[in-house]
């Protein structure tokens, strides 16, 4: 994303689980209930929100559970999850 014109900054990280400040190990382990989440700042001028989640949908596969390209783990429970 932080090659698309519009796009002003990403930041990738985990959301949700029961850990306060898990490591990434223990988010690999299965056992602290977060999912990956990333946060793209954008320029809706310049690309829209449409066109954001287009990219990300032909970039993962939206019904692969607990995977998203080689990586695989409960931390990817739905590959395509939008949040308004």
């Amino acid at each position: 994303f932080q090659r698309m014109p519009g796009v002003i900054a990403t930041c990738v990280g985990y959301t949700q689980g029961s850990v306060t400040k898990p490591s990434y190990e223990a988010v690999c382990s299965g056992t602290t209930g977060h999912t990956e989440g990333i946060q793209l700042i954008f320029d809706p001028t310049v690309i829209s929100y449409s066109q954001l989640c287009e990219k990300l949908l032909s970039t993962v596969d939206p019904t692969a559970k607990n995977r998203v390209g080689n990586d695989r783990g409960t931390q990817y429970p739905l590959a395509a999850r939008s949040y308004p």
